[in-house]
This record gives C-alpha cells, sequence and structure tokens, in this order.
C-alpha cells in the first residue's frame, strides 16, 4: 500500500524488507517495483520483519530531515502507533455498520477473531467494539510443531522488554536480548506485539491463543474449498481458531474473522508446502 500511495502522490519510496521475507514474500515484491518504490534487503539477524524494522528505524534516525517513515503495524514509539491504529480504525468502522444491517443489532455473543503479529489488524478490527460485549480473540503464530520456535509472545509467557522504542512482550533469552522466532507467515514473524495488545491482555479485555503453521495451512485449505475467498497465512491462523472453536458454540453465537490478506502473496510458499494453489 505504501509504494502505492508514494506512486500516487510522485513520492520517492525505500521499501526495507528481509532478504528471507523477499524470497518468500515474492509476489508483493514484483508489485512493490512495479509501482516504482525500491525494495532495500536486510541481511543482518534472522533476515525476516524484525531486522527489517530495525534497519528501518536507522535509516530513519539518520535522514528524518529528508524522509518520513511509516511504520505498517502498531510497533515503534508511540506516535507511529497511533497514526496505524488511527487509520486501521476504518475496518472496525465499516463492519459495525455491516453488523447492524446483518442483525439489526450488536448480537449479545459475538466473537470477533484475528490474527495477531505486530497486532494493527486487530486494533483496527476490534476498535470500534471496545465498548460493546464483543469477545476479542487473537491468534499468534504458533510456529512448526515439534519446534521451540514460535512468534507468540503472549500465548507463551514472554517477560516485558524493549523492542523498537517501545516495552512490550517479547521472545528474548535470559540476557534479555531479543529471541529467534519462526513462523510460515512473513507478517506474523514477528517476535514482540503491540503495546496495544500487551494492555489488552493485561486488562483481560482481549484473549490470546496460538495455531501452528500446519494448522493454519489446513485452515487455508478448507477456507478455500468452501468459501469464496483465498486467505493469506496470516489471517489462515484465525480462521484455524475459528474453526477449533465453532463446534462447540451455540446457534446463537456468532464468529466473525477477519480475512486481512489475499494468499497471492503466499503463493510459492503455499505451493512448496501442499503441491498446489488454491485460487
Amino acid at each position: 500500500m505504501l509504494s502505492m500511495a508514494a506512486k500516487k502522490f510522485g513520492l520517492k519510496c525505500k521499501i526495507f524488507m528481509g532478504a528471507k521475507d523477499i524470497k518468500r514474500q515474492r509476489p508483493n515484491v514484483e508489485a512493490i517495483k512495479k509501482n516504482g518504490a525500491k525494495i532495500v534487503p536486510v541481511t543482518t539477524g534472522s533476515q525476516t520483519l524484525v531486522d527489517a524494522v530495525s534497519e528501518c528505524m536507522r535509516y530513519w534516525v539518520s535522514n528524518c530531515d529528508t524522509a518520513h517513515m511509516c511504520v505498517g503495524s502498531t510497533v515503534g514509539p508511540n506516535i507511529f502507533i497511533k497514526i496505524c491504529a488511527w487509520s486501521t480504525a476504518q475496518i472496525s468502522r465499516e463492519l459495525i455498520k455491516q453488523v447492524k444491517e446483518e442483525f439489526g443489532r450488536i448480537p449479545d455473543k459475538l466473537k470477533l477473531i484475528n490474527c495477531v503479529g505486530g497486532g494493527s489488524s486487530a486494533a483496527g478490527f476490534w476498535n470500534e467494539f471496545m465498548d460493546t460485549n464483543a469477545e476479542f480473540i487473537g491468534v499468534e503464530a504458533g510456529g512448526p510443531k515439534n519446534s521451540n520456535l514460535h512468534a507468540a509472545p503472549l500465548t507463551n509467557g514472554s517477560k516485558i522488554g524493549i523492542l523498537h522504542g517501545a516495552a512490550q512482550y517479547v521472545i528474548q533469552d535470559k540476557e534479555g536480548q531479543i529471541g529467534s522466532t519462526e513462523s510460515i507467515s512473513a507478517g506474523l514473524d514477528y517476535p514482540g506485539i503491540s503495546p496495544l495488545h500487551c494492555f489488552l491482555k493485561d486488562a483481560k479485555r482481549a484473549k490470546y491463543t496460538s495455531a501452528s503453521d500446519e494448522e493454519a495451512l489446513k485452515a487455508y485449505q478448507l477456507v478455500s474449498k468452501l468459501e469464496n475467498i483465498s486467505p493469506s497465512l496470516e489471517p489462515s491462523h484465525a480462521f484455524a481458531e475459528a474453526i477449533k472453536l465453532a463446534p462447540k458454540l451455540k446457534s446463537s453465537e456468532v464468529i466473525i474473522v477477519n480475512s486481512c490478506g489475499d494468499s497471492l502473496k503466499d503463493k510459492d510458499i503455499i505451493q512448496r508446502k501442499l503441491g498446489s494453489y488454491a485460487r
């Protein structure tokens, strides 16, 4: 989206992206380049999202007189969290109208399920429902089964630490150094979590759980087969949780899942893991 906006307004645009993510998000990379933006590969650390954010911030600090920084998630210093959360809130502004049109009111037992990496889409999905009885369920990336690596700090009892200028629950070692993560979804492969979600967890306003890589892939297959959508691997984690919950619920209970990404960007990963790609 940033490359599209830059193209629209005739601005130069640099996108910092982990070298590993450049390979696994090839369709996104091609689209960004078509919009005239420059991809800056980040080869430090795990070469994923966390390192890309770090490198972007380093560049911005060195060039703040001539460059603006855009953060596509509710992470980083306070003002960037607010900017992102305010813009993504459009999701729930539209949703609350749709819910009232569909049900005549906001259902008493409404569950809003969203994947959570940095936490931007979940913050936007839940925003207008904060003063309702809607239940918020955030689904983190549990990583591969039979692996100790994941990207689920809230679900796995991570401690408070500092990452990208903000205090948050973050995956770290005994010395407080940021720990390694692993997820099939590049967008969820982040060791921390927005301070907004840390607050929602501590205030018990939202519940958080996780789905494994394998569960996300199975959910992708089922949703792509039965529904007229093809979710990316990020919301596939949320669909995995909905699939677990649905059989246990009463007919009066309503689940809404935010399908916050299209599978096209994960096409290469899906083909490699499943041997086919359902569009």
